[in-house]
C-alpha cells in the first residue's frame, strides 16, 4: 500500500525506479573495483586517490549545473561528523571486501537501514514502535544467518562489513540533522574531501607506484561511483524514497552476478536465506515509517500520497 502511496506522489515514478536501479547497478560496478584493486592496493591509498577524483568530478559537475552556493556547507560540525564515519564505513568496508564475495558484502550491507533504526531512540529521541523493534530482531537475525558467528563458514571480513553498516547507519542519523538544511552536493563533497583525507592517515604509509593499468581502474571507479550518485540524485528529483528505497536491494542480484563473472563467487544458500530476510525486514520497516509519518502529519498515505521517509539527503547510503 505504501508502494503505490509513493507513486502517486511521485513526479515521475517510472522515471525514477529506472534512474535509482541503473545508479544502483554503477554503485555495484565500482564496488566490483574496490574490491579487485583492495587486493593489490592499500585502503588507505584507494581512499585517498577516490576521494581526490571524485571530489574534483563532483565539483566541476556542480559548477556547471547548481553553481558554487550548491557546494557550501552551513553546519560545518554536521560535515566533520558525517564525513569520519563515512571514512569509517569506507575503509572497513575496503578491508572486509576483499575476503568476501562481493554479494556477500553486500547482503550484510543491507543491515544498515536495521541498524538505523536501532540506534534512533537513542541518539536522535525517535520514537520506535514493538511492531518496528520486532522488525529489527529479524533483522538482527538474518545477518546473524549470512555471518555465522559460531559456525566454520564464520569470516573476521564479515564483521568489518557490518562495521561499514554501522558506520553508514550513524552517518545517516547524523544527516538526518541536516535534513532540508544542506544540499546533496556539499554533503558529498564533504564527505569525499574527509574521506581523502582519512586516507592519509591509515597505514601502511609507504604507497606503492601504480601501473597504467591501475591508474585506469581507479579513475573509472572513481567516476563510475560520483556518477551513480548523480542518478540517484536525480531519481529523488522525480520519485520519493518510500516508492525508490526498496529497489535498493536488486544491488545484491547485481553483485551476485559480477562476482561470478570476475571471481567465480557465489553466494550459498546460508547467505541467500540471510539476505532475504533482511530484506523483508528492511521493507516492513520501511512500511512502519511511512505510516508513522502519515500519522504524525495528520495525513492518509494512500489518499494524498506521503510515504517519503526520513534518510540520508539523496535517499542513498553512500560509501
Amino acid at each position: 500500500m505504501a508502494i503505490m502511496a509513493a507513486m502517486k506522489g511521485s513526479a515521475a515514478p517510472g522515471r525514477a525506479i529506472a534512474l535509482a536501479v541503473a545508479g544502483g547497478a554503477l554503485l555495484t560496478i565500482s564496488d566490483a573495483g574496490l574490491k579487485f584493486l583492495a587486493q593489490e592496493l592499500p585502503p588507505g591509498q584507494i581512499m585517498f586517490i577516490r576521494g581526490v577524483i571524485a571530489s574534483f568530478a563532483l565539483v566541476m559537475a556542480t559548477l556547471g549545473t547548481r553553481g558554487p552556493s550548491a557546494l557550501m556547507p552551513k553546519k560545518w560540525r554536521l560535515h566533520v561528523a558525517r564525513g569520519m564515519m563515512a571514512a569509517l564505513a569506507t575503509f572497513t568496508y575496503l578491508v572486509g571486501v576483499t575476503e568476501l564475495p562481493l554479494a556477500t558484502a553486500t547482503s550484510i550491507l543491507f543491515a544498515s537501514p536495521i541498524l538505523l533504526t536501532a540506534m534512533a531512540p537513542v541518539f536522535i529521541g525517535e520514537s520506535v514502535g514493538w511492531r518496528r523493534w520486532l522488525a529489527v530482531v529479524v533483522g538482527f537475525i538474518g545477518v546473524l544467518i549470512i555471518v555465522r558467528p559460531a559456525g566454520e563458514a564464520f569470516q573476521w571480513a564479515s564483521i568489518m562489513i557490518l562495521l561499514a553498516a554501522l558506520g553508514e547507519s550513524t552517518r545517516d542519523l547524523i544527516t538526518r540533522g541536516a535534513s532540508g538544511r544542506e544540499t546533496t552536493h556539499s554533503m558529498l563533497l564533504s564527505m569525499m574531501i574527509l574521506a581523502s583525507i582519512a586516507g592519509l592517515f591509515i597505514p601502511p604509509y609507504e604507497w606503492p607506484k601504480l601501473s597504467g593499468t591501475y591508474w585506469l581502474m581507479i579513475i573509472m571507479a572513481s567516476l563510475i561511483w560520483t556518477s551513480a550518485h548523480f542518478l540517484l540524485i536525480e531519481a529523488f528529483q522525480y520519485g520519493e524514497a518510500a516508492l525508490l528505497a526498496p529497489f535498493r536491494y536488486c544491488n545484491l542480484f547485481f553483485a551476485a552476478i559480477l562476482g561470478f563473472l570476475v571471481w567465480g563467487d557465489l553466494p550459498d544458500w546460508l547467505t541467500w536465506v540471510g539476505s532475504a530476510v533482511i530484506i523483508s525486514s528492511g521493507l516492513y520497516i520501511l512500511h512502519r515509517e511511512v505510516l508513522r509519518r502519515a500519522a504524525v502529519m495528520g495525513t492518509d498515505p494512500v489518499l494524498d500520497g506521503t510515504g517519503a521517509e526520513s534518510g540520508d539527503v539523496d535517499g542513498e547510503t553512500p560509501r
